[in-house]
């Protein structure tokens, strides 16, 4: 199966059949469907046509059908039973991980509230927006975290739960902070490469001239450079040093040098 197939509409029949399926019956072989789904397409790709096909559905106001996904497949990733069986039901840490990433990716696609994401201070509110909340507040509560991942605001939610008590809740908000800095910190590291990339460029130098310049290996450079590994502190200050200094000597050479020619 393949998103740029010449049959996209089997495609989405596929995904919609899945996520019905899902719904209606949570049977371990369902997991795997959607486990061979999201291999070909995609956890984005995949969230994306779910809520797509499932809206055609969804008339009733809250998304009922779509919410009920969400429950079903956090189920499967948080629940009391996710750790106590060793059964696809429960266990296999693969899948669990697969039904995890497919619940919160579905909270992150389809139309945007900007209506603000309740404050949720006390534990009754928290447990009210799980027991009867919907995935369109659900989704205002994933974007207010992605929006401030590093707020503490996750942490202020985990310690209202009591992770033997509420398993299902605390898991669920502790891997929503792990998604939310994780995000984070991937859009960082793209920023960093994106700003060594620029700041080479900006000096006229090969990468190669430029790592020796900074001290480093053209091969060392390389990584920061795609944004495989993120450059220290230190480094990230003498690489805009040494690119300021890079310009600065450029352009005096190149000022000198036109002075010197004959009129």
């Amino acid at each position: 199966m393949d998103s740029g197939d010449a049959r996209p509409r089997s495609v989405r029949l596929a995904v919609a059949a899945n996520a019905l399926a899902l719904v209606q019956y949570d049977a371990d072989d369902d997991v795997h469907d959607l486990q061979r789904i999201t291999v070909d397409l995609g956890r984005r790709q995949v969230a994306a046509l779910q809520d797509e096909m499932l809206a055609r559905s969804d008339t009733e106001a809250g998304r009922p059908v779509t919410t009920r996904l969400v429950r079903a497949l956090g189920q499967r990733a948080w629940g009391r039973a996710a750790r106590a069986s060793d059964t696809l039901t429960g266990g296999s840490a693969e899948l669990r991980a697969l039904c995890s990433e497919a619940a919160l990716e579905l909270l992150m696609v389809g139309p945007r509230d900007t209506a603000p994401a309740p404050a949720l201070t006390s534990r009754e509110d928290l447990l009210e927006a799980f027991a009867t909340g919907d995935v369109l507040l659900w989704r205002r509560l994933v974007a207010a975290a992605l929006a401030e991942p590093w707020a503490g605001r996750a942490d202020e939610h985990l310690a209202l739960l009591d992770q033997e008590q509420r398993p299902s809740e605390f898991e669920s908000v502790r891997a929503l902070a792990a998604m939310a800095r994780r995000i984070a910190e991937e859009d960082e590291r793209r920023a960093v490469a994106d700003h060594i990339r620029t700041t080479i460029a900006s000096t006229g130098l090969t990468q190669r001239e430029f790592a020796t310049l900074v001290g480093t290996s053209p091969s060392r450079l390389s990584t920061y450079v795609t944004g495989s590994v993120t450059p220290s502190a230190a480094m990230l200050l003498r690489i805009n040093r040494m690119a300021k200094r890079a310009r600065v000597e450029a352009a005096r050479t190149g000022s000198s040098g036109r002075s010197d020619e004959p009129a």
